[in-house]
């Protein structure tokens, strides 16, 4: 074989290589954003639920009811497991924010 018929077979290698590379990112990126989004969900619904269960528990007829207690406490367990192991990946679809250092010490900031 010539080196002609060799440099085109790499190419064309290369070239399939890098495309099947660039879909493979972009699907991922797509499920990764899907389960950021999800999730940066789930833990708003379960705040929400928490400040639900606490007005419920503080209310006179249910004051210091055990039950109501417990599940509070288990509901505040779950919101700072979520936050505490799951938080980086809710930020991931949040917009990014650059602050830029003017000479004259003002800050700017750009939206991205």
């Amino acid at each position: 074989m010539t080196i002609e018929i060799w440099l085109i077979l790499a190419l064309s290698l290369s070239v399939t290589f890098n495309f099947v590379l660039v879909w493979f990112s972009r699907e991922q990126s797509q499920r990764l954003s899907y389960v950021s989004q999800n999730l940066g969900d789930l833990v708003e619904m379960l705040s929400s639920y928490r400040k639900h269960i606490k007005s419920v528990y503080e209310m006179e007829m249910f004051y210091q009811e055990p039950t109501l207690k417990h599940l509070m406490e288990h509901t505040n367990a779950l919101v700072s497991l979520l936050q505490s192991e799951y938080g980086e990946v809710t930020y991931l679809t949040d917009p990014l924010e650059v602050i830029i250092e003017e000479t004259d010490e003002k800050e700017e900031t750009i939206n991205f």
